[in-house]
């Protein structure tokens, strides 16, 4: 079934913009990678945006993305009731594989109970694609995270030392930030579609440290939140590991490793604070 061709957008307003979502500060995004993020229903007409004036207001009460919100909800809310039926009609078709499997086992034998096995183990649905699977039991659970500001202390806080010859240090005490106004954000001036994007590639060399880590832990399954602030040099300057594999020091010292080579464009003001979790196991 062929679908019509998406009809020209409504301009994107100008600038540069924040978000909040689930609490944390993202950005700073231009106003057409905002309207995407309406379009993709990663943020709504309910999502606290704030541009140059620092002021922050719902984005469909912000002229220029009123009316994307709610065309966005719209398409978003079309696309849900065509997955649903879509998903629906797959379960059924599966079904019917399966009993036809089933029934072909009991005259068949080994043959048809390969079937049965084949239909009953393909996914009823597709994997978003802003989480990338790397096989093996390993994908990217939640997409990366840009947010401003210094993380609050940790016990897992762990320098990254610009001498790639010499060992990683173990865990050093939390280094507190000095207090800042409530604009250091608008006045930070890296750039969070460019972070993303170097994440976006570079990810994949942290995979070899995640599967090691589940061969090292047989059995567990669960998630591997990463948190790591970039420096003004554009290289990675701390890095947090959460949940219950950040007291690994295996894990810890291959991340440290990975990260080493990544590198971003440097930039003034207040470093920003990147978040990305894997998981192991399961879908």
């Amino acid at each position: 079934m062929t679908t019509p061709a998406d009809p020209p957008r409504e301009p994107a307003p100008p600038g540069e913009w924040l978000f909040e979502k689930g609490g944390r500060i993202y950005g700073p995004v231009g106003g057409e990678a905002l309207v995407d993020l309406l379009y993709r229903g990663e943020i709504d007409a309910r999502t606290p945006v704030a541009g140059a004036d620092g002021g922050y207001r719902p984005a469909g009460e912000v002229p220029g993305l009123a009316l994307h919100a709610r065309k966005a909800e719209a398409r978003l809310r079309v696309e849900r009731e065509v997955t649903g039926a879509r998903q629906l009609a797959r379960r059924r078709r599966l079904g019917r594989v399966a009993l036809l499997a089933a029934l072909g086992a009991a005259a068949a034998g080994g043959a048809g109970v390969w079937a049965f096995r084949l239909a009953r183990e393909r996914p009823a649905e597709a994997r978003s694609a802003l989480l990338e699977d790397f096989g093996g039991g390993v994908a990217v659970a939640a997409p990366v995270q840009v947010g401003a500001g210094r993380r609050g202390a940790e016990p897992e806080e762990v320098e990254i030392p610009r001498d790639v010859s010499g060992a990683p240090p173990g865990p050093r005490g939390p280094a507190r930030a000095p207090a800042r106004p409530a604009d250091a954000l608008v006045r930070s001036d890296w750039d969070g579609a460019h972070i993303q994007a170097v994440v976006a590639r570079e990810q994949r060399t942290l995979v070899p440290c995640i599967r090691a880590e589940a061969d090292r832990a047989a059995g567990w399954t669960g998630e591997i939140p990463l948190e790591f602030a970039i420096g003004n040099d554009g290289r990675v300057a701390r890095l947090w590991i959460d949940g219950p594999r950040g007291g690994s020091a295996p894990l810890r010292g291959c991340l440290l490793e990975a990260m080493r080579g990544w590198a971003f464009k440097p930039f003034a003001g207040e470093r920003p604070v990147v978040s990305i979790s894997f998981r192991v196991g399961g879908r």
